[in-house]
């Protein structure tokens, strides 16, 4: 809540001048807005989430599993960088829902010998979760 700011009264009396006091009123206690919490997320698994776009890009899943854990245009993409390599998880993943129906994961993990970054963003809709965006950042 912001501070409030009022004046304050004067100090002294002007010259000459008879002063008769006023009663103070007390001043009405303003209303208290009260956020109401949003409802919970939808429940995201994201490890399952992530390790099978992992386990397809590292050839151990068929491709036709991206179609149902991304949008069209984005498996189609991640389809292109298919290849045989071994990648795994060094952490559990990282959410952070910046919306109810959005979440932005990331995770570290490791392929063929390098530590790599992954960062995706997740929209729920139709009751599943879909990935709209998903980066290896080598």
């Amino acid at each position: 809540m912001p501070p409030v700011v009022r004046r304050l009264p004067a100090y002294e009396p002007p010259a000459g001048a008879v002063v008769i006091p006023r009663p103070r009123l007390r001043p009405h206690p303003r209303p208290v807005r009260v956020p109401v919490p949003d409802p919970p997320s939808p429940a995201l698994d994201a490890v399952r989430l992530v390790g099978v776009v992992l386990e397809v890009l590292d050839g151990r899943r068929p491709g036709r599993l991206l179609r149902e854990v991304a949008t069209p245009g984005l498996a189609t993409r991640l389809g292109l960088l298919v290849r045989s390599r071994t990648t795994r998880m060094l952490r559990p993943p990282r959410v952070c829902h910046p919306s109810q129906f959005a979440a932005e994961i990331a995770v570290t993990i490791r392929r063929d010998e390098r530590v790599l970054a992954v960062a995706a963003r997740a929209e729920h809709t139709d009751d599943r979760w879909h990935f709209t965006a998903f980066t290896v950042l080598e």
